[in-house]
């Protein structure tokens, strides 16, 4: 690399302090120049850094626009059409095949699943991921169209994941009294789109129709019924009411975020909209709720950051360094604000979430280099205030510097992570770079100008400085002891070294047991979702008649905790219902707690199955996520049908046996496709579903699919009349989520080789980054016993603060070798080197550890979605600091020992040879 970039390595070395040519008596290092310049106009660096502050202030609360989540390309889209002939198999026959004829060799077209029901057809089509939802569909309708029957009209429509019922950026509920007809109902929703259309920031508002027309083939005359049914109500209410939404989709081209959106609909609302007086209007379904959530989240938890970085600040180093740290913390995330704005993103759920996992990352910076500049406040008298930020950024901003790009090297492969879940995640990696790059920025240039100043300007030493400073000269001591000292020394040093390897397995040992569940379920949230499948065959009537008694056991169960309750989408087949409750912090049953008293409350009812889990920011979760496919070809009907319903019943009741340990049963199998005919690829097949007793997911799948392909082997499928390979397990989101997520441990992978390919020019040597990744496997015993103690699972959120972890655990490592390699380059020994260095460096190891932990500590207490992530970084980075300061020095010692022995075996080879 260096050879065929002779100017960039001869710069890298350079800023590293490497580089013989990179540092001199007159000459600082390249990485200091911009704090010299910043220092040296300190009035000019803090009037640009007020406008820093004051634009940021800007982009926060007005600038940047508020999102549900951010757009993202999910390469799927629906064809459905309406035929009265309640005949199954002539909808499948005359349009599923013909459709699928048509459109199967499409350019971009990769699967097409059709569903045909007695009166009504769905294909879903999905595109190769070059494709949008709405490129696939332009397509599709660039080819011929296949020949259905007249009275059947075949619609297309996107899929947009990031929208309510794929379409809408919020809907409006329009309840009406008990006995309203589905007439009435869609002439208020009707009234309610009129008034709302004329906003400016509405680009469509449409009723969502309960009616379907269409004409039934037997007599060739238009026939209406009832296809569809919503219900809500509100807290205090013992019935659910008939409803109707009105769905509204947000004009791009106006100003208004999510928050400014939903405000200028309420206060439309809130003047009338000419409703009947019996009918009122309310919103139903909107992201600004869960918006101004995540944005409380947000500032709460940065204060509380502040705080916890100012009072371990103050403790360990002195207040002058707390106030120093906390204002660039501050700073660093309002200009962080800034940048999200000229790149063109949002204020969402995703970005969100990378700005919380940052307040864990950004301290580090802050920390080192204002640790140095009071730490070097004794070369005041000789050189001056420029001498001591001279002094203190040659010492550590090459390696703040290595650390940074460390981590950014890290994050970087997760931007490139391919399919949906790819596309939902980019935000994260794209928001940690650009708040680390700029932290990284403004702590050599603001902290030395501000430093030069405040921390200069008076002594201002912590009350815990004298136990620090004590505790350092004992790891120093620990840390030169296994040179000079025998038998002793070596068995000491070779003693922290088992303790690593110790501790290291018996946090392999609590990984085995956590489990694996890509987006395991919430442990509380503030929503529930709940799902209704009725059995083939079950009418409208029917199904809202069970309806009613599922809204009255529900309403039951929850009482008070309820806030809103709203069937958003329901007709003869299934229902959603969306649950919100009063906030988790403000009662005492946790909503995954509700969401088993309800499935146990309607486990009675007859002919249909309800599913309840907490929503949570992840996808959703499906109720029956097992799914078993048994293809057939013409003739094998009924073989398909046996095998399916045999399947069913043999799994019910099944205890699984996981590679976790873990106990699983199986509590509900039934053949979903009953009294319908779905086609995959043009080939019909018979699919079964089923639930579990525990919410590992994955692990559940895992085991599931391997107990069917025990019990029917290829050779007994074979025998009874079908394919060998007539089984197939698909399982909707969660296949494709764990392909994409296993994408994401490949860029783990590939971050971790471009980390030590970095290293090895920053170090100039191959073992010394090797010797630097070891504080990676040091954090795994305080990374899984952790999660084991607080019953997380590994998870997609558990991953990425594992990513994170990597590149803060690389920056202790990356601090204590700069440090032994500038006492080498001094003439140290290696024992001295690496004491100076645990000594020199201790109190910044210490202090960004603290007030990681201390930042991230509240959070994971007070949000449960945040806590996994929380704990993975609190538990990773005590276990690897503490491993750092202890065993890591014994193995920097071992390393300079072989190292030194084979130069001087091949010192002797060359002087034989010669």
């Amino acid at each position: 690399m260096a050879a065929s970039h002779p100017v960039w390595a001869a710069t890298l070395l350079a800023v590293s302090g490497n580089d013989p040519r990179g540092t001199t008596p007159d000459r600082p290092r390249l990485i200091t120049l911009p704090a010299l310049a910043a220092a040296r106009q300190p009035r000019v660096t803090v009037l640009v850094w007020l406008i820093l502050l004051a634009t940021g202030v800007y982009a926060f609360t007005g600038a940047l626009d508020r999102e549900g989540f951010p757009p993202v390309n999910v390469p799927i889209a629906l064809a459905e059409a309406t035929w009265f002939v309640d005949d199954a198999a002539r909808v499948d026959a005359e349009i599923a095949a013909p459709l699928h004829d048509a459109y199967a060799d499409v350019d971009g077209v990769d699967s097409i699943q059709t569903f045909s029901r007695p009166d009504n057809f769905i294909a879903v089509f999905e595109f190769d991921t070059s494709f949008s939802s709405t490129g696939g569909i332009e397509a599709l309708e660039a080819v011929a169209a296949p020949v259905l029957p007249a009275e059947a009209t075949l619609e297309f429509s996107a899929i947009d994941a990031t929208k309510f019922l794929d379409t809408y950026d919020l809907v409006v509920t329009v309840i009406g009294p008990g006995d309203a007809d589905p007439e009435q109902l869609e002439s208020q929703a009707r009234t309610v789109a009129e008034a709302l259309e004329p906003l400016a920031s509405v680009e469509l508002a449409e009723a969502l129709p309960l009616l379907t027309e269409s004409i039934d083939p037997a007599t060739g005359t238009s026939e209406v019924r009832r296809t569809a049914y919503t219900r809500y109500a509100e807290q205090g209410d013992t019935v659910a009411t008939e409803s109707i939404g009105v769905g509204l989709v947000r004009n791009e081209d106006n100003d208004l975020d999510v928050l400014e959106f939903s405000d200028q609909v309420q206060g439309a609302i809130d003047t009338g909209l000419g409703l009947d007086s019996e009918y009122r209007a309310v919103i139903g379904a909107d992201f600004a709720s869960d918006v101004r959530a995540q944005l409380n989240t947000l500032t709460s938890n940065l204060l509380f950051g502040l705080i916890a970085v100012a009072i371990v600040s103050y403790l360990l180093i002195g207040w002058r360094t707390a106030v120093i740290t906390a204002v660039f913390m501050a700073t660093v995330m309002l200009v962080t604000m800034i940048g999200l704005w000229a790149i063109g993103y949002s204020l969402n759920t995703i970005t969100f979430f990378g700005l919380v996992l940052t307040l864990g990352l950004l301290v580090d910076d802050a920390i080192v280099i204002s640790e140095s500049i009071d730490a070097n406040r004794g070369e005041a008298e000789h050189s001056g205030p420029l001498g001591v930020v001279r002094r203190a950024v040659d010492r550590v901003g090459a390696a703040s510097f290595a650390g940074t790009l460390s981590t950014l090297t890290v994050f970087a492969p997760m931007a490139f992570i391919t399919g949906i879940l790819g596309g939902f995640i980019r935000p994260i990696p794209i928001t940690v770079i650009v708040t680390l790059a700029l932290s990284f920025v403004l702590s050599v240039t603001v902290i030395p100008a501000l430093g030069r100043v405040f921390i200069l300007g008076g002594d201002s030493h912590g009350p815990l400085v004298w136990a620090e400073r004590k505790v350092s000269r004992g790891l120093g001591h620990l840390a030169r002891y296994p040179v000079g000292n025998g038998a002793r020394g070596w068995a000491t040093g070779l003693g922290l070294i088992g303790m690593a390897v110790l501790l290291f397995f018996l946090g392999m040992g609590s990984a085995g047991r956590v489990g694996f569940n890509i987006f395991p379920p919430a442990k509380d949230s503030n929503a529930i979702q709940i799902t209704v499948d009725y059995d083939g065959g079950t009418t409208m009537t029917q199904a809202r008649e069970t309806q009613a008694d599922v809204d009255e056991i529900v309403l039951d169960v929850l009482g008070e905790d309820l806030d809103r309750y709203q069937v958003i989408a329901g007709n003869s087949r299934f229902s959603y219902a969306f649950v919100d409750l009063t906030p988790f912090d403000s009662r005492s049953t946790k909503s995954p707690v509700y969401a088993e008293r309800i499935e146990e409350a309607t486990a009675h009812l007859d002919g249909v199955r309800v599913g309840s889990a907490p929503v949570s920011n992840g996808p959703p979760t499906a109720d029956f996520p097992f799914q078993v496919q048994v293809l057939f070809e013409p003739g094998q009907e009924a073989a398909a049908f046996a095998l399916a319903e045999e399947i069913a019943e043999t799994l019910l009741g099944q205890t699984l046996s996981k590679a976790s340990g873990e106990p699983a049963q199986i509590t509900a199998s039934f053949v979903s496709s009953q009294g319908q005919f779905w086609r995959f690829d043009g080939r019909p097949l018979v699919e079964v579903r089923a639930g579990f007793d525990t919410d590992d997911t994955t692990g559940n799948l895992a085991a599931t699919e391997q107990l069917v392909n025990e019990l029917w082997p290829s050779q007994d499928v074979e025998a009874r009349g079908l394919a060998p390979d007539a089984l197939g397990f698909d399982f909707g989101f969660e296949s494709d989520n764990q392909e994409d997520f296993a994408s994401l441990g490949v860029a783990l992978i590939i971050a971790a080789i471009l980390t030590v390919a970095f290293l090895a020019l920053q170090f100039r040597s191959l073992i010394q980054p090797l010797l630097v990744f070891s504080a990676v496997p040091f954090s795994f015993f305080g990374v899984f016993t952790l999660l084991e103690l607080t019953d997380n699972q590994l998870s997609f959120f558990v991953m990425v603060g594992f990513i994170a972890l990597m590149g803060v655990a690389v920056n202790n490592t990356i601090l204590l070798v700069d440090a032994a390699n500038q006492e080498r380059r001094a003439g140290a020994s290696p024992a001295e080197a690496i004491g100076a260095a645990i000594e020199q460096r201790f109190r910044p190891l210490i202090v960004t550890t603290a007030t990681t932990v201390a930042g991230l500590l509240p959070l994971a207490l007070s949000d449960p979605f945040w806590e996994a992530l929380c704990f993975v970084l609190i538990g990773g980075l005590i276990s690897s600091t503490f491993l750092v300061l202890t065993a890591f020095p014994a193995m920097y010692l071992a390393e300079e020992k072989v190292r030194s022995t084979i130069k001087s075996l091949l010192r002797s080879a060359r002087s034989l040879a010669s």
